[in-house]
């Protein structure tokens, strides 16, 4: 799968919820527990199955968009991503990032590479907007 990025830096196309990956119910309890178990989200399983934040909702177990700041930001600029903006990383985008970052903290060391790979990395949203920033050859800063 080719790499897709939501607008606030989640790789949805590593991310269990997403809905090219969640292929069963099976996926949708494991990403329901790890979620619990790393940043404390108490979601139904049934409910975890994304598709990204490019069509009307966030995702299914979210709010229309204009639950999520980041994206009702991103949008209203007219950008694909907080990469592209100028004000990166803003209050908005940065208060994200600092909660998985600390979720990365207390974890990276205590589990499995597979089981960070799968339900920690794909929010590692500063390493991802940081990463399309780098390799644009029209630098924002």
């Amino acid at each position: 799968m080719k790499q897709i990025v939501a607008r606030c830096g989640f790789r949805c196309d590593e991310c269990m919820a997403y809905a090219a990956n969640n292929r069963s119910r099976d996926d949708q309890a494991r990403v329901a527990s790890a979620w619990s178990k790393y940043f404390g989200l108490k979601i139904s399983p049934e409910k975890i199955r994304c598709n990204g934040c490019f069509g009307e909702r966030c995702a299914e177990y979210d709010l229309p968009e204009s639950s999520c700041a980041v994206r009702a930001c991103v949008t209203e600029r007219g950008m694909n991503t907080c990469a592209d903006c100028y004000d990166y990383p803003c209050e908005k985008i940065e208060s994200r990032m600092n909660g998985v970052e600390e979720v990365i903290r207390r974890f990276r060391e205590k589990i499995t590479h597979d089981e960070f790979d799968t339900f920690i990395g794909p929010y590692d949203a500063r390493k991802t907007l940081n990463e399309i920033r780098d390799r644009r050859v029209d630098r924002i800063d």
